[in-house]
């Protein structure tokens, strides 16, 4: 199943050959590639990830965290790798969130995050064009933003606040560092650090987790984990 996924998908026949001719294999077109397949859980019914998906949802997120450059910048290997890595993720948190039946994101929000992505271009037509060149509509634009406030949601309420930090921990991190424990904001600083460690320790375990339970096939060589070693 698996390598028949990872073929590519042809078209049919270009629209100047003869519908009633056969069709031979130097005149497929390749329209569409996919490049990663999850089963969530394992024995689940295959979800593909087509390379068209994959950009999209890379330029999307980049351009969300402020990588406004990648709105029209060709994405090369490294940069779809950490997008599949991302939106794999966000599928399994997503589908945990959904699970466990995590209330839907206020459509008040989901309007405030599309207004913010907008705003992160120079004018309205700046954000026009990127939607066509990147051909993209504005509804998978909010599709992404959707699941990407859900997937926060959900880590909020399950690692957010189970984090803390005591005061003999920060005494003890400044003391470590040589830091003066009355130096200003020195343990606030310190507390912060802490706490964000924590935080990603405890998503990090949560991902890993929810990966165990999946079956993640990445079939591009070049998009897998190792590929950057």
């Amino acid at each position: 199943m698996a390598g028949m996924l990872a073929m590519w998908l042809v078209a049919a026949l270009a629209a100047d050959l003869d519908p009633g001719r056969a069709q031979a294999p130097d005149e497929a077109r390749v329209v569409e590639r996919i490049v990663a397949v999850v089963r969530n859980p394992s024995g689940a019914a295959p979800r593909p990830i087509t390379l068209t998906l994959l950009t999209e949802e890379a330029r999307v997120a980049l351009v969300s965290h402020g990588g406004l450059g990648a709105a029209t910048a060709e994405l090369d290997a490294p940069a779809l790798r950490a997008a599949l890595r991302g939106l794999v993720d966000q599928w399994l948190v997503a589908d945990e969130a959904r699970r466990l039946l995590v209330d839907e994101v206020p459509r008040d929000e989901v309007l405030e995050a599309l207004r913010r992505f907008r705003e992160r271009f120079a004018s309205p037509a700046a954000y026009q064009a990127f939607l066509s060149g990147a051909d993209i509509s504005e509804a998978e634009v909010e599709v992404t933003l959707t699941r990407e406030l859900k997937v926060q949601r959900y880590l909020e309420s399950r690692v957010g606040r189970a984090v803390r930090v005591t005061d003999a921990e920060v005494t003890a991190a400044l003391e470590k560092r040589g830091a003066g424990a009355g130096a200003p904001g020195a343990r606030q600083a310190v507390r912060r650090q802490l706490s964000g460690e924590r935080v990603a320790a405890q998503v990090r375990q949560l991902l890993a987790d929810l990966r165990a339970r999946a079956d993640v096939r990445v079939l591009v060589p070049e998009l897998r984990e190792d590929a950057g070693r």
